[in-house]
Parts: structure tokens; C-alpha cells; sequence
């Protein structure tokens, strides 16, 4: 089997084993808990965010306000990969392009954005082809 087959493979079953992984349903597709539905907030440890709680913030770059509103929304899981891992633990991908890691959110405006949403290592390598041992943050601008 050839090397690129072969991680691909090993990506893919190491994601559905990993809890918030591709196979895994997601905070959205779980639907509210007992308590958000009773009060119609979204959830604090919901895997997006949208427009109207990024306006609701301080901050006034992506970065900042994501800090505020979901502080765990950065944690990395070390990597421990024999393979050559790439610079950054978690992409950000913006139009299904990767734009670098963490520190591009500094220059992207709350303002602008529609949505963030935080994706796993297996939904990176699938939208982009690249691998990031702790997946990525993706991006969706306009209003």
C-alpha cells in the first residue's frame, strides 16, 4: 500500500475513534441540551460560533473574541506522530484555503465574519488535503 494510502487509512480510523471526529455526531447535530432548549441560548461548548454571539464580545479581531467566548476552543492535543508534522497544530481555513495557523485570526474582524466553526483533524485533511494533528478553525465571512 502506498505511504500516502496508508496514512490516510490510519488518519481516518485514528478521527473516528477521537471524540468530536467525523463519525461522531456534532454539537449541532446533537441538537440543544435540556437546559439550552429551555432558555433558546446555544450552547458555551458548541463547536460554532455565529455572527450574533461574535457581536456580543469585546474583542474586536476573531482571535480575541473567540478567547472570550469559548475559551477551550484553542486546545491542542500534542501531537505524537512519526511522521514530519506541519508548523502549525491548528490550520484556519477560510473559503476552503488554508490560511495559516491561530495568530491569522488576529487580522480577520468580528464584524466581517458569519460564522466560525472549530473542525477535527479528519475534517481539515478533507476539505483541504492537509494535516493538522489538532484540527483547524474554518472561517465564513460576510453578514
Amino acid at each position: 500500500m502506498p505511504r500516502r494510502s496508508m496514512i490516510c487509512v490510519l488518519l481516518f480510523t485514528a478521527g473516528a475513534c477521537y471524540p468530536g471526529s467525523a463519525g461522531a455526531p456534532s454539537d449541532s447535530e446533537r441538537g440543544p441540551s435540556r437546559e439550552n432548549r429551555a432558555s433558546g441560548s446555544s450552547a458555551p461548548t458548541s463547536s460554532t460560533i455565529d455572527a450574533v454571539e461574535l457581536q456580543q464580545v469585546a474583542g474586536s479581531n476573531l482571535y480575541d473574541a473567540i478567547n472570550q467566548l469559548r475559551p477551550g476552543f484553542f486546545a491542542s492535543r500534542n501531537g505524537t506522530s512519526l511522521l514530519n508534522e506541519p508548523g502549525d497544530e491548528i490550520l484556519v481555513v477560510l473559503d476552503r484555503h488554508v490560511l495559516g495557523g491561530v495568530s491569522e485570526l488576529r487580522g480577520i474582524a468580528t464584524k466581517i465574519t458569519k460564522s466560525v466553526r472549530r473542525l477535527s483533524a479528519a475534517d481539515v485533511f478533507q476539505i483541504t488535503g492537509r494535516m493538522a494533528p489538532s484540527g483547524g478553525v474554518e472561517v465564513v465571512l460576510g453578514r
